[in-house]
């Protein structure tokens, strides 16, 4: 049995799939903080992979505090992609724009007569996948040795990171060890901020080292360990002056870098994502690295808009139209504009501005909708779009039909219940107003449901897309399968001179893989199941793709009813003869029931499995956990 004992004390089983407690001080990040930082995370971490080359690589930021940051180090054994996925782990983590600086550090620079590598260092990484020969693999790793024994700090992942401890802790097996991506294993990690804190659950890739086993001697500490056997997985080892971290526990890899072929894994990967983060910054914090998922960042500035739409419409948006953000429209562009809190300028337009970072003709290239989306407002960073529209009953009396409001962040997004929705770039974020008549004010209900079919379509009536596998989840979620949430739907209404104001908000992980998993993350992983080629896709597309089928379904619903859409509802949604538990208002006793469909105002349908009774539960009392299956009365 193979194993990595520490003193002779513990040991691994490599095969097995158990937990790992990992010590530290602080709490996790509160997750609700992320939502005014992801954006700025997003652009480090595409900066520093647009800043990599082979050989020498450096990313060089100016800041107004310290022209020269100190390097975080990296060596990933020439492979550039290692590289740049530890790049975007650090990037979340660090503020490598400004407080420090990444340097790829290559086997040449090691092997050569003169090693400067070390200066001006502050922690040196080392992972990937040993591609040297061995006499040189020896000679780069006693260089790394040498570092920590003179003062340095080091962090290694894999079997890189037993590389390292083999010059640092005698080690009794051979100083250097190879190993192959297929040897890593799944398991499940627990992460304890604290001794009397609660813990939090994730997974990891595990390495599984070859050689049969592996001892420590000296100044050795455990930093985390399998819950179930007590063995450990994160070391710390000190040597003279210097330290380093040896990290069995792949939490450097993101699931999609990981090139994970079993969805399962996937998902528990995507699931443990944000944890796995934590985790990355306990070790930084071990090793004096300063980092923290709120890393000293600022919310971003807010911008100015954007109103794209015809001249007779522009004709109608004129002065300034105030509510809870007041709106003023401007022909064009003054100095001077500028966004807060309380005000947004909007400048009437023909087109988006490139400049903006949002593709007007990918987008007006794929909208066929005849009204739906036709006169759009782009705002890069705005508080919230639903708030934009839906607090300012002025500006929707003025709207014209099919107007949408999309950002490209948001500082305040909102969910139902008051849940914060986080709004990193990459996310499609986009509110909608519809003037509905009086007598169909009694589905306006259902619009929720209609929001997430088009979401849904959008994607999956692409031709080769169709077996992505989104879901809708009652009542207003977009699920990947049945665990990972990818966004979500809200939609609020007002009575006004006869007829109803609503505003249909979505927020839709298209290309952020962070906090949690996007739909580009799931078309990847669709391609390594299936062998397939799939272009990835962008917001501007999606857009307008979910604006051409929403006006088409709501079409159908309108003319038709229920029945014209409920099909196809019912082709994506997760529910299908689900058994569920439930409540009767307070009335603590569950009862056991099986979901049968919507009825015609989308509420959920439950037939009572003893009486074969056929309950109707409402969105705004319930909640519906449908992993548990557990229908819970919201007081």
């Amino acid at each position: 049995m193979k194993h990595w004992s520490l003193s002779g004390k513990s040991s691994i089983n490599s095969a097995s799939t158990m937990g790992t407690r990992l010590y530290g001080k602080e709490n996790p990040p509160d997750r609700a903080k992320w939502m005014l930082l992801v954006r700025k995370a997003a652009l480090q971490s595409r900066q520093a992979i647009r800043c990599l080359r082979l050989g020498r690589t450096r990313m060089s930021i100016e800041s107004s505090v310290d022209p020269k940051p100190p390097n975080i180090v990296i060596y990933s054994h020439d492979d550039a992609t290692q590289y740049r996925q530890i790049c975007a782990t650090v990037a979340q983590v660090t503020d490598c724009l400004s407080r420090y600086a990444l340097y790829e550090l290559g086997s040449d620079e090691i092997l050569g007569e003169r090693n400067p590598w070390a200066e001006n260092v502050s922690l040196l990484i080392v992972a990937g996948q040993t591609q040297q020969k061995a006499e040189n693999l020896t000679k780069i790793y006693e260089s790394f040795g040498r570092y920590v024994k003179n003062g340095g700090k080091a962090i290694g992942f894999g079997m890189a990171g037993l590389n390292l401890a083999s010059q640092l802790g005698g080690i009794s097996s051979p100083s250097s060890f190879s190993f192959t991506r297929k040897e890593m294993t799944c398991q499940s990690l627990r992460l304890a901020p604290s001794s009397s804190d609660g813990v939090e659950e994730f997974s990891s890739l595990v390495d599984d080292p070859k050689d049969d086993s592996y001892s420590f001697s000296g100044d050795v500490s455990v930093i985390a360990e399998l819950i179930e056997s007590s063995q450990p997985v994160v070391v710390k080892v000190c040597a003279n002056t210097g330290v380093a971290l040896i990290s069995l526990a792949r939490i450097d890899l993101e699931a999609g870098q990981a090139l994970i072929g079993d969805s399962d894994v996937f998902i528990k990967l995507k699931q443990s994502n944000s944890a796995r983060l934590n985790a990355f910054v306990k070790l930084f914090e071990l090793v004096g690295i300063e980092a923290q998922r709120d890393h000293h960042r600022h919310p971003p500035k807010l911008s100015i808009g954007y109103l794209a739409c015809l001249p007779q419409v522009q004709e109608t948006l004129q002065g300034v139209f105030p509510g809870e953000v007041s709106v003023e429209f401007h022909t064009v562009n003054r100095s001077g504009l500028q966004a807060t809190d309380e005000k947004l300028p909007v400048v009437l337009c023909s087109m988006i501005p490139e400049s903006l970072g949002f593709n007007w003709d990918v987008y007006i290239g794929a909208l066929k909708s005849d009204w739906l989306g036709r006169a759009l407002l782009y705002v890069p960073v705005i508080s919230s779009t639903q708030t934009l529209i839906d607090r300012n009953l002025k500006l929707m009396a003025r709207l014209p039909k099919g107007f949408a409001a999309v950002a490209s962040v948001q500082t305040a997004g909102r969910g139902r219940r008051r849940n914060i929705w986080l709004s990193p770039e990459g996310c499609m974020m986009v509110s909608f107003h519809l003037r509905i008549e009086k007598d169909f004010a009694g589905k306006i209900t259902f619009l929720q449901h209609l929001a997430c079919i088009a979401a849904v379509e959008a994607i999956r009536s692409l031709d080769g897309y169709e077996d992505i596998d989104l879901r809708i989840k009652w009542p207003n979620d977009i699920y990947y399968g049945r665990v990972l949430k990818l966004g979500g739907v809200l939609v609020t209404s007002m009575a006004s001179h006869g007829s109803y104001e609503c505003v249909i908000g979505c927020g839709f992980n298209v290309a952020n893989s962070n906090p949690t998993i996007c739909v580009n993350d799931i078309i990847e992983q669709y391609c390594r199941e299936t062998g397939k080629k799939l272009d990835l896709l962008t917001v501007e597309l999606v857009l307008a793709r979910m604006f051409n089928a929403f006006e088409r379904i709501l079409e159908d619903y309108t003319i038709k009813g229920e029945a014209s859409v409920l099909p196809l509802y019912y082709k994506y949604w997760i529910h299908g003869g689900q058994s569920v538990k439930y409540q009767v208002k307070e009335n603590p006793v569950l009862i056991n029931g099986e979901v049968i469909g919507i009825d015609k105002y989308g509420y959920l349908q439950i037939r009572d499995e003893k009486s074969g009774e056929v309950v109707t539960v409402g969105p705004d009392d319930n909640t519906f956990d449908a992993i548990k299956g557990l229908v819970s009365y919201k007081k």
